[in-house]
């Protein structure tokens, strides 16, 4: 099953950062010597390396900021359209909320049943990341309505009890209207798109780094759509893999709150504003990444078929079930094996994190997809119904974000070829 309307392999890129949150999680848990963020000065430790770009939740996150705001403006630059603008804003609470509250009752269910057991695994490890959640005494099944209303309202309050990972919700919300302002400011302007751009990426920075990580989607998408799309050369595709991995192995210590090991160099450069450094750095590797996912053969052939389509397919549900599981049933398999020796327990407990997220993944998987089919079917025959009650409105006619042609195949992915639309 192939998505004609989505950029799969950008779907895949999005599951991909999804795995890297889990890795990043699942070592800050069980392995943090390793991770090495949370202790420093290990003499073994990801740490401070490049190879720490591989399990960087931080930066993986950047990868979704970045990730919507390409993909949630591509119909407005389009169209130019404000009624796009709006029906996307009016879908975007429904469409993030449901599989939020959906996870957010599974974590409230669990706590007033004490099923989580990080608390009490916590000191064995050791970890003081895994011992931060869960740790107010349960209300009984009143968990289940303050889960659920948490779930709800997260997008404004930023809360994130039930589920550590809804932090970023609140981000992606907002983000969200600024990218469809943005997108429909600049789709109207004759000429400079690009300067408003960079002036606008600049105040927002100033606002909110993490936000201003959807403005670069934005610019990213018009790049995209504007300039002339030819594939990268394999040269070219390692470099700017080799780019990203190293812009994105930066991060700063939790215990000294500065970079190491070969970024330590940066120190004086990120200590005036430390997030916002880290933010540009990884937003950096994430266009970058975008940018390969897009003009690499090799990887669109490779991220555009049925392993592409379940990375994307599943990469939220992946995201908001993983801590659960690590305080739950991981947390129970570490204690469960601490005889076995320290690696036969690390094993045992990455295979019980990996096969209980998956198997939490899947159904929260299936219900987003139906999830976001519904929300689309209400809000397009809303809009349909209210463009025949309005005289000389125009019919609205849903559509994909970017035209598709059916005529060309791209020789590479043998699927449709995306056109870019005329700049105007």
């Amino acid at each position: 099953m192939r998505s004609t309307t989505k950029l799969v392999e950008l779907e895949a890129l999005r599951g991909i950062a999804a795995i890297v949150v889990l890795i990043h999680h699942f070592m800050l848990g069980f392995a943090p010597r390793l991770h090495g963020m949370t202790y420093g000065d290990q003499p073994y430790s990801l740490f401070g390396t490049p190879a720490f770009a591989f399990v960087n939740g931080s930066a993986a996150v950047i990868v979704f900021f970045v990730l919507s705001g390409f993909v949630l403006s591509l119909r407005v630059l389009r169209t130019g359209s404000a009624i796009d603008a709006l029906i996307a804003a009016a879908k975007r609470w429904p469409r993030l909320a449901g599989p939020v509250m959906l996870t957010n009752v599974v974590a409230g269910a669990m706590m007033a049943a004490g099923l989580f057991r990080n608390v009490e695994t916590a000191p064995s490890v050791p970890s003081v990341w895994l011992g931060w959640f869960y740790t107010w005494p349960s209300m009984g099944w009143r968990e289940i309505s303050s889960s659920l209303w948490e779930g709800a309202s997260t997008f404004v309050t930023g809360d994130s009890f039930y589920n550590s990972n809804l932090w970023t919700m609140v981000y992606e919300f907002v983000g969200s209207f600024v990218v469809l302002a943005v997108a429909l400011l600049v789709s109207r302007l004759p000429r400079l798109r690009f300067a408003a751009l960079g002036a606008v990426w600049l105040v927002v920075f100033l606002l909110s780094p993490y936000v201003s990580a959807f403005v670069a989607g934005v610019a990213l998408a018009l790049w995209w759509r504007e300039c002339p799309r030819r594939d990268w050369r394999p040269w070219q595709s390692w470099l700017a893999f080799g780019v990203a991995v190293l812009l994105a192995g930066f991060d700063r210590s939790f215990v000294s709150e500065e970079p190491s090991g070969i970024y330590a160099w940066l120190t004086p450069l990120a200590s005036g504003n430390m997030q916002g450094f880290r933010v540009v750095l990884h937003t950096l590797a994430a266009a970058l990444l975008i940018l390969l996912f897009l003009r690499s053969t090799a990887v669109r052939r490779h991220m555009s078929g049925r392993v592409g389509f379940a990375l994307g397919y599943l990469s939220f549900g992946i995201y908001l079930s993983q801590v659960v599981v690590i305080c739950s049933v991981a947390s129970v398999v570490f204690s469960g094996t601490a005889s076995w020796g320290h690696v036969p327990q690390l094993v045992a407990t990455f295979a019980a994190t990996a096969s209980a997220t998956l198997i939490l993944a899947i159904p929260v998987a299936a219900f987003d997809h139906w999830w976001v089919r519904r929300v689309g079917a209400w809000t397009d025959k809303a809009m349909s119904a209210l463009s025949r009650r309005v005289p000389g409105a125009k019919a609205y006619e849903p559509g994909p974000p970017f035209p598709v042609s059916t005529d060309r195949v791209d020789r590479a992915t043998r699927r449709p070829t995306i056109e870019p639309a005329a700049p105007g």
